[in-house]
């Protein structure tokens, strides 16, 4: 008879030096090497974008306000002496980014400062990190949802007589969706001589989530107490799925807040942009028409000189509060509705994104 040929000789050494506890890497545990690549290449852009946005916000943002240094500038903004901008002290240069966008829909100049830069390192780091992971997790929640379906096709094949190894065979033949998958590696993995508990370990690992950890080490256990396995199998598979049911039921519960409080935040995004198409231009133009007047000789009205707003300010209060509710709003509304920190920072970075469009954009 003709020798097999090498490699799956070699591959089927490392399975069975695998199951008994060898540090051979194998064929199989190698398939999740892009995975994890990808995931270290994501992160790695992530914290890149991210510190390089905090480190342009960190050397533009402005040394101490106008006051401070009031004497200093004083030569230079001599029309308002009142005036308590902040600006960056002499010998530092402003690395802030000004755009020429008159022929676009958006505003004629836009000014993408320190306070900008701060968002976009949130938003960069952020992202890009929630996103992957959100994805993931979807990914393994569509695998938990025909796990109960595979534990119950299992326990039905053992008490038809077959083995554990020969269940996760049959079982390869059937249709679980993003489950299929993993089991096929696993009946691969036991027809190369790996014992069915380090298969199923090894799917937990992959997995990596507590209802899968919690159904494969019951099945193992039982398997290696011995006794009537099949009822222990059908017990995890109805554990597994009313566990599934209640997370289904929360999620739809929960998802009302979120969209609750995603309406909070769109509101305020409103209400503010209102604010500053209507309000604060009539403000400035009164500013200015009191300035005049105490210029030639008038006098402006009772305690309160309009003079000393300074609206720039005001724009960067009403900025830091949006930035504020966005990344708070979202990281409350992706946990309500999943449990999951990962969904809100991606609800934050949303938030984020459109704090940002609108108030460089449009109103600042």
């Amino acid at each position: 008879m003709d020798e097999p040929p090498e490699q799956p000789v070699k591959a089927r050494k490392q399975m069975i030096s695998q199951s008994r506890g060898g540090s051979g890497h194998s064929e199989i545990r190698r398939s999740a090497d892009p995975e994890v690549r990808k995931k270290y290449i994501i992160y790695t852009i992530a914290i890149f974008f991210g510190t390089l946005f905090l480190a342009l916000a960190i050397m533009d943002m402005p040394i101490g306000p106008f006051s401070h240094v009031k004497e200093e500038y004083k030569n230079d903004y001599p029309s308002n002496p009142n005036d308590q901008r902040m600006y960056m002290k002499e010998g530092v240069v402003p690395i802030g980014v000004t755009l020429n966008t008159t022929d676009l829909w958006v505003k004629d100049e836009v000014h993408i400062g320190w306070h900008s830069f701060f968002l976009l390192s949130f938003i960069t780091c952020a992202g890009p990190i929630s996103f992957y992971e959100t994805r993931r997790m979807k990914k393994i929640d569509k695998i938990e949802d025909r796990l109960s379906d595979f534990l119950r096709d299992i326990s039905e094949s053992m008490r038809a007589g077959q083995t554990l190894h020969e269940a996760i065979k049959t079982s390869s033949g059937g249709d679980y969706g993003f489950l299929t998958p993993e089991i096929e590696k696993m009946a691969m993995q036991v027809s190369w001589g790996v014992s069915a508990s380090k298969a199923l370990s090894m799917f937990a690992e992959r997995v990596s989530t507590p209802l899968v950890k919690r159904a494969v080490t019951l099945i193992n256990e039982a398997s290696s107490a011995g006794g009537n396995v099949s009822n222990v199998i059908d017990a995890a598979a109805k554990d597994t799925r009313e566990l599934q049911i209640m997370k289904r039921t929360r999620t739809t519960e929960m998802s009302m807040y979120t969209y609750v409080i995603a309406i909070a935040f769109f509101v305020f995004i409103v209400v503010i942009a209102i604010m500053f198409a209507t309000f604060v231009p009539r403000m400035e133009e009164l500013s200015e028409s009191y300035s005049s007047a105490g210029s030639s000789g008038g006098a402006s009205p009772g305690g309160f000189d309009p003079t000393s707003v300074d609206f720039s300010q005001m724009k960067l209060l009403f900025f830091a509060a949006a930035a504020i509710q966005a990344v708070g709003d979202g990281i409350i509304g992706g946990i309500m509705s999943s449990g999951r920190v990962s969904n809100g920072l991606w609800l934050s970075t949303l938030f984020g994104v459109v704090t940002w469009l609108i108030f460089d954009l449009v109103l600042l």
